[in-house]
């Protein structure tokens, strides 16, 4: 999430501070002893949802609670889903509120599923992830994914982000070994050239007086600004590279990423997809990428294109309970 969608979720989060279990995956990232420290943890996955103020509601509610199906390293991926998925999470929210519907969809198609919190800044709330310096951040996922291949086995690993997580995945990819390791980036509304929310987050990034303490507290929101030195240097070489094959996926009414801030360049590995050229009735804004059968499907369809199915556009809404 940009920095509107943030706002909206700080005020749902204020004043309650749960732990989150960041400290264990990143220890399994970083680690000589990863797996067998992951296989060790005890697991405590919450139920699949089907909208984000329920998955917030259960995160607040269960700290430590996992999505279903995710972050098995006994998992071994099949000769259908060779790769395994890793989910990576949109700013402030943790796994369960971001993947809780992805996550249980996901591994009933038969993948290995998996997905870290990063970017914790100390200083932040502790309840805020996803808000540290981006270059950290990719340097985190890399790491994450190379414990999952070593747990898996697997050569590559597909990557389905969301948001902020879109734009630090590209940045592991051109920068940080990741053009070797990833099969195919699913983005679902990325920042992939920074974003401006209105001019907010470049004035953020770039006014002496404010952007030093939020530069302290919340270093993502200076790094995903559009032309930062973070984005330049993501793009530096070109956006993309031609062992990976890219999927952006853009909404028109998306209020916080706009779908020429999301896109990439042209080319014969890149597909931007735009939900209203499946279901022109699609409406939703950006937090419910994550939450929608539409979105979902979309994500399905790519990422095993030979069993593609089209989205019932029926389904413009998830339902909110």
């Amino acid at each position: 999430m940009a920095l509107l969608s943030m706002i909206r979720l700080h005020k749902t989060l204020c004043g309650v501070a749960p732990r989150v279990p960041a400290a264990c995956l990143l220890a399994l990232a970083i680690s000589a002893g990863t797996v067998a420290n992951a296989r060790s943890q005890p697991v405590v996955q919450g139920p699949p949802q089907t909208n984000a103020v329920s998955a917030i509601r259960y995160a607040l509610e269960h700290p430590d609670a996992l999505p279903t199906g995710m972050n098995d390293f006994d998992c071994k991926p099949t000769a259908a889903h060779p790769r395994p998925v890793v989910l990576v999470n949109g700013t402030f929210g943790n796994m369960y509120m971001n993947w809780s519907m992805y996550a249980p969809r996901l591994r009933a198609d038969g993948y290995c599923v998996f997905g870290l919190d990063y970017g914790y800044e100390p200083g932040a709330a502790p309840y805020w992830r996803q808000v540290g310096p981006m270059n950290k951040s990719a340097a985190e996922l890399a790491a994450f994914v190379t414990t999952v291949r070593a747990a898996t086995g697997a050569a590559k690993v597909d990557l389905v982000t969301y948001s902020q997580g879109g734009l630090v995945a590209l940045n592991y990819v051109n920068r940080h070994g990741g053009a070797d390791a990833v099969g195919a980036l699913i983005a679902a509304a990325p920042p992939s050239h920074g974003i401006g929310v209105f001019g907010i987050l470049p004035w953020l990034a770039t006014d002496p007086v404010v952007s030093p303490p939020v530069g302290r507290v919340l270093p993502a929101e200076i790094d995903v600004a559009t032309d930062s030195e973070f984005v330049r240097q993501t793009a530096a070489g070109g956006l993309t590279r031609p062992t990976v094959r890219y999927v952006t996926i853009l909404s028109r009414t998306d209020t916080v990423i706009q779908p020429g801030e999301a896109a990439l360049p042209e080319g014969p590995n890149v597909t931007n997809a735009l939900i209203q050229d499946s279901c022109d009735n699609y409406y939703g804004d950006h937090s419910l990428y994550i939450y929608n059968e539409i979105a979902l499907r979309i994500v399905r369809n790519y990422l095993d294109p030979s069993n593609a199915i089209p989205p019932d556009c029926r389904l413009v809404l998830p339902i909110i309970n």
